[in-house]
């Protein structure tokens, strides 16, 4: 969410410049406490080596510090109580970032005090991966008063492609600083093109519901980052993959997803916009026996493929001798 109190360049196709033209969408589906998401009734913590369950949701700030607070586990009702104790952090690449995020201030990534601003080029991609391929609520990007401001940016900001796809089964658990602030995504396929007819999600609806912090999201988790805006606590919300495939439809899987921040806007509520956000895929079982995704496995370099070559050669000699 935008903070109210101070605190290589990108090559991209020119048809991204505009907002997935010619793509045709179902519906944008809103995921707030009570609609198109999963209700958390505990989540268990690992910070300092240390395991902590929270059976209850923080109110306001409990924890101020730059010292990693990992989600272990999170536990929701689809039915009957489910834990999912399994990210899908293997692996990310972050790509198609939208040019005009290097040209403003106060877009980066938080690290556990480490900042890497949007105008540092690849530096900022591979912070944005990192946010993906780990579960600490202390490493997350950021969007606070970002000038110039963020209504003159069109297209998406964007793609995040998972190692491991998400199968239907599967579950995304998105954080956002302060709980009160909407961004949306969209499921892309494997060739990193949205799904036609498939429902965007915005998630945390269109924000600030009802004015008050932490109410469009469903777990205020308690923890806040000392020198990231340290009055506000990132909130957690969890939503079913399937979601993004209307009724009937057969979609998926979800090999990444199209990330989109709105610019500020002025609402019932207030001042929307600039979401703070980390973006996960969680589950009850391992990912790994989902479908790798082809553009983020690394393809093995020449020199590697060379020596395997030759070492298969020699063997083929051996055999034949």
């Amino acid at each position: 969410m935008k903070c109210f109190s101070p605190s290589r360049s990108f090559p991209l196709p020119l048809f991204l410049l505009s907002v997935s033209a010619g793509v045709a969408y179902s519906a944008v589906i809103d995921v707030t406490p009570g609609t198109n998401n999963l209700i958390i009734s505990q989540v268990t913590y690992m910070i300092n080596g240390l395991d902590l369950v929270q059976t209850v949701e923080a109110a306001g700030v409990q924890n101020v510090g730059d010292t990693p607070v990992y989600l272990k586990s999170v536990r929701i009702t689809d039915g009957t109580p489910v834990d999912l104790n399994f990210f899908n952090t293997a692996g990310a690449k972050v790509v198609n970032i939208n040019p005009q995020l290097a040209t403003k201030s106060g877009i980066g990534v938080f690290d556990n005090g480490t900042v890497t601003a949007s105008t540092s080029g690849a530096a900022f991609a591979a912070a944005l991966e990192g946010t993906a391929t780990d579960t600490d609520l202390r490493n997350f990007s950021f969007q606070d008063l970002v000038t110039p401001a963020l209504p003159v940016k069109s297209g998406f900001d964007y793609d995040l492609y998972f190692r491991y796809a998400l199968d239907l089964s599967d579950y995304l658990l998105v954080s956002e600083r302060w709980g009160n602030s909407s961004f949306l995504v969209t499921a892309l396929d494997v060739d990193g093109n949205v799904y036609a007819g498939s429902n965007t999600l915005r998630l945390g609806g269109a924000g600030l519901a009802t004015g008050q912090s932490y109410d469009a999201y469903d777990w205020n988790t308690g923890y806040a980052a000392a020198t990231n805006v340290s009055s506000q606590a990132q909130a957690i919300t969890v939503s079913s993959v399937a979601k993004f495939f209307p009724s009937g439809q057969t979609g998926g899987p979800v090999y990444g997803l199209r990330v989109e921040l709105p610019g500020i806007t002025t609402g019932p509520g207030g001042i929307q916009g600039e979401a703070d956000t980390k973006i996960l895929g969680i589950s009850d079982e391992t990912f790994l026996d989902n479908p790798e995704n082809p553009q983020v496995v690394p393809e093995p370099s020449a020199f590697l493929m060379s020596i395997l070559s030759a070492l298969a050669f020699l063997g083929w000699r051996k055999r034949s001798n």
